[in-house]
């Protein structure tokens, strides 16, 4: 009955070897929602503390690193010392594993904490992108409604046909549907943002608007290959994966160490046999260097999708210096009575048309840089 109850004790403490190299990285869903009355205005780096406090994960690190801590000491105090006997593999993994518990918990909050930060600032910058694309979709409405206006005043005079008309009215009917979707999409960014604080899903407040300096990169291949090489190193699903193929390592090597030694079959480590573990080692080291390639792969994508941007953004910057020359040259066509003021209208509403999307090219930029210049976030996707 001792020796069943050792076994028992030893099963238990072996099942915390998976958790322990299997970091969980979704957000759980918080139970507790505070409302933020009277809050009118939040900052951006309010609402990371708020975010950081929030997080049941970071809460729960600590109490899985102290339960784990106590379940590997008690089953340590329960094995024997009989070099060959089974018990002396579970031992081995549980020292690991011991050693490995503070270096998951630290590294597990360090990536939780940054991806909180950058979730944050993905909404706030989605929030800000929209609020900005409301208004100018409300200029939009308005000319489009004069518009509307001038062909109904000429259709009075036969100047225009009713086709027109109908046409411009289904747009305009459209714009507000556009509108009106938008206006929903904010909506959820802000219960998105409420549900990471822990406010209510209906509080409403005036947020931070961020503001990039947009700056090229220009990375050597050489820039390149040491953000691989950093990501590699510090990316905390690699590094499961690493410890993972150690621990099948020690079942293969105390395997290969009982058969040398001539232990009987019944005292072998494992009741798999040793091509098996070999195996299941092999595959492990083919799933690691998947995952190495796949991070570098994330790493030159990155890259890519940036220049890619950087190249968009110039052809759009030249084509606003142009409507701004046509800007200047129409100014004084309407000063001499040469052009309509609905002609310049529509120049203004272009430039204010291209002036928004250079800022969702900047935004967009900025959260690229971010998390290709991070070695925790560079695998991982913008939003």
């Amino acid at each position: 009955m001792k020796v069943n109850k050792k076994i028992k004790k030893i099963g238990i403490s072996l099942a915390i070897v998976l958790s322990i190299i299997t970091p969980n990285y979704v957000f759980a869903n918080n139970d507790k929602i505070e409302t933020s009355e009277n809050l009118e205005f939040l900052s951006y780096e309010k609402a990371i503390k708020l975010a950081i406090d929030e997080s049941n994960e970071i809460k729960n690190l600590k109490l899985e690193k102290d339960s784990n801590t106590i379940k590997i000491d008690d089953a340590l105090d329960n094995f024997g010392y009989n070099l060959y006997d089974p018990q002396v593999l579970a031992l081995m993994k549980l020292q690991k594993n011991d050693n490995l518990n503070s270096e998951k918990t630290e590294r597990t909050e360090k990536y939780i904490t940054e991806a909180l930060s950058f979730k944050v600032k993905s909404i706030f910058t989605n929030i800000n992108l929209m609020e900005n694309d409301i208004e100018l979709r409300k200029l939009q409405l308005d000319n489009s409604i004069k518009k509307r206006n001038i062909i109904s005043l000429k259709l009075e005079y036969g100047m225009e046909s009713q086709t027109n008309l109908t046409a411009k009215d289904i747009e305009i009917k459209q714009a507000r549907k556009d509108l009106e979707a938008l206006e929903k999409e904010l909506e959820e960014q802000y219960i998105e943002l409420n549900k990471l604080l822990g406010f209510d899903s209906f509080a409403r407040y005036d947020i931070e608007k961020l503001n990039f300096n947009y700056s090229p990169i220009n990375d050597t291949q050489e820039d390149i290959d040491f953000k691989v090489t950093r990501a590699i190193s510090s990316d905390i699903n690699i590094w499961g994966k690493e410890q993972q193929l150690d621990i099948q390592r020690i079942d293969v090597d105390f395997y290969a160490l009982n058969y040398i030694s001539g232990a009987p079959s019944n005292q072998q480590s494992s009741p798999a046999p040793y091509e098996s573990l070999e195996l299941d080692a092999k595959i492990s080291s083919n799933d690691l260097e998947q995952a190495k390639k796949d991070l570098k792969n994330s790493v030159i994508q990155k890259y890519n999708s940036i220049k890619k941007l950087e190249n968009t953004y110039d052809n759009t910057v030249l084509k606003l210096k142009d409507l701004e020359e046509k800007k200047r040259v129409l100014e004084v066509a309407i000063k001499t009575g040469t052009a309509i003021n609905q002609d310049y209208q529509d120049l203004l509403l272009g430039i204010s048309e291209l002036q928004n999307g250079i800022d969702k090219i900047q935004f967009q930029h900025e959260l690229l840089v971010e998390m290709y210049n991070s070695p925790l976030l560079v695998g991982g996707n913008v939003g």
